[in-house]
């Protein structure tokens, strides 16, 4: 069996408990928060994947083995544990189901293991059950905040969102040959690449949750594309990004992918504004 076939098992199966979820309440917007939910486990994959070299995933899709690894991660990341988180916040499960949840990823983590197509280097399974019972519980509170109409929660939703399709947009770029980052935090230039991304990807959702929190007119809300294509123009310059395309073409791929992005977060913060009871 291909080592790709469980990683798209995993997948297909998160997003048809997505959609069941999606069709049975009737709410679109719940994509809004999946995504909030994968912009959180991207933060927590940076410390422990990419900086702390944790674990390794092994796909076999890509022929840049880095780039694999990201890809094992992302049907993690972007789409198992996200989509838990959402079943949990949703329906507000009790302790018992997190739990379950908990134990049924260390499964899951085991079978990969035994598979060979996912190995661990100092990860343990008990940082995956406390890990994922703490993000599975704060997902509930979450949930809790928004309705309950916080700014605070309203403004790191928007902020994980624009982070997440950012860090997602960069990454896939970067699998496509069409610009990578090169500064030498890490020996492996490709581990290199996804970290200056990543701390990127964190930079310029920022800005797009800055920018449609303030600005009430679409007009003003579109310094954002233009300020986080700005950002990678210095780093341009000093031969940090390095664009394999024609660097007009890559700015009008650019632009159309952050107006984009900037239309989405529209989207998710009118729905994060209406969620609040």
């Amino acid at each position: 069996m291909p080592n790709y076939v469980p990683y798209l098992i995993l997948a297909i199966i998160s997003i048809t408990i997505l959609t069941i979820i999606i069709i049975h309440k009737r709410q679109f917007g719940f994509t809004v928060l999946f995504l909030c939910f994968s912009g959180m486990v991207y933060i927590a994959e940076l410390f422990v994947m990419i900086i702390g070299n944790s674990y390794f995933y092994i796909p076999e899709v890509l022929s840049v083995q880095y780039y694999d690894n990201v890809l094992g991660a992302i049907v993690s990341n972007l789409f198992v544990i996200p989509t838990l988180g959402i079943v949990a916040a949703v329906y507000q499960l009790r302790l018992r189901w997190l739990v379950l949840f908990a134990v049924t990823l260390i499964g899951v983590e085991w079978l990969f293991e035994w598979l060979d197509i996912y190995h661990a280097n100092w990860w343990r399974k008990i940082y995956t059950f406390i890990g994922t019972l703490f993000f599975f519980s704060l997902a509930k509170f979450w949930m809790r905040a928004l309705q309950l109409g916080t700014k605070w929660s309203r403004f790191l939703s928007l902020w994980m969102q624009g982070w997440c399709g950012a860090a997602t947009v960069m990454y896939i770029m970067s699998v496509a040959s069409i610009r990578n980052y090169e500064f030498g935090f890490f020996e492996n230039v490709y581990r290199d690449g996804i970290f200056i991304s990543a701390i990127m990807g964190l930079i310029k959702g920022l800005l797009f949750a800055v920018a449609v929190i303030h600005f009430r007119k679409f007009r003003g809300r579109l310094l954002a594309p233009i300020l986080v294509y700005g950002i990678d123009l210095p780093l341009y310059y000093f031969g940090v990004l390095v664009v394999e395309i024609p660097f007009w073409i890559y700015t009008i791929v650019y632009l159309v992918l952050a107006t984009l992005l900037l239309w989405w977060i529209q989207y998710a913060y009118s729905f994060i504004s209406n969620i609040a009871r």
